[in-house]
């Protein structure tokens, strides 16, 4: 009789018997949670969705007894579960997320970006397009006691400022960004904008045309490590989001890479406290 026993940080928390020799019978045993592997051929029908949300009380084959394992969990922030959730995704002023987009082909590119935001009160990046080691156009939340706001940077420069109480509500802020080579235009619920003026303004975009002749990164909540003279604000957003870029979605599970922080489809709601 052979088995196979499974463990967490040292702690087991699942046995598999055999009345066989496991090895030389080649028994072959898997075990998926919250979804399958992206190879399933063999299934009789190929669905494949992942679980979205929070599993509580789990016990699995009556191995939940095991302090170890709880501990581990206790330890790990990353792997609580909220009490109570809301749409969107969850910053938690840790890391960011990167996505690969294409915006379009030379002198003909666009960018429409539509973000829901519900901010904490604490400076951050929301949305960042990086190229090289410069920031051609990023997007952020900047407190500054009661005048918190949005600006929106090309090259380090402030070419516009979204004015919102929006900012202090429980409510979300709903922002429009409209950039490509002829302009940028910005509109918000219950916000005013002010742009830079006309000169400082058509210098920008000349060089964010440029940068958008070659590829681009796009960064979601925060920046990758370059020099501080690149941007005047480079710290993790804070916060609720939900973003569509160019008539798209984003979906944070689809990330080319993203931080363990971020949950991409459960916010916490605000505190009545």
């Amino acid at each position: 009789m052979g088995s196979i026993t499974v463990k967490i940080s040292k702690e087991a928390i699942m046995s598999i018997n055999s009345p066989k020799r496991l090895f030389n019978d080649k028994l072959k045993t898997k075990v998926y949670i919250a979804g399958l592997p992206d190879r399933n051929e063999s299934l009789i029908k190929p669905i494949n969705p992942r679980l979205d949300g929070c599993i509580r009380g789990w016990n699995l084959m009556n191995q939940d007894a095991s302090e170890g394992v709880k501990e581990v969990f206790r330890q790990k922030e990353s792997k609580h579960c909220y009490v109570h959730v809301e749409k969107g995704s969850f910053f938690s002023g840790e890391g960011l997320a990167l996505f690969n987009i294409d915006y379009g082909s030379t002198n003909l590119w666009k960018l429409d970006v539509v973000m829901s935001i519900r901010p904490s009160s604490s400076t951050g990046v929301l949305f960042a397009l990086v190229s090289n080691h410069s920031v051609p156009l990023s997007v952020a939340v900047v407190t500054q006691g009661p005048d918190d706001n949005l600006q929106f940077f090309m090259d380090g420069i402030c070419v516009a400022t979204l004015q919102s109480l929006m900012l202090c509500y429980p409510d979300r802020l709903v922002v429009e960004m409209k950039a490509s080579a002829d302009g940028l235009h910005i509109t918000a619920n219950s916000s005013s904008v002010s742009y830079s003026d006309s000169e400082t303004l058509s210098m920008a975009l000349s060089k964010l045309n440029s940068t958008m002749q070659g590829h681009v990164h796009t960064y979601i909540g925060g920046l990758p490590d370059l020099p501080l003279s690149v941007t005047p604000i480079s710290a993790f957003y804070h916060g609720c989001l939900e973003i569509n870029v160019n008539g798209q979605q984003l979906d944070f599970d689809e990330a080319a890479s993203k931080d363990n922080s971020i949950k991409s489809h459960s916010c916490p709601p605000v505190s009545k406290a």
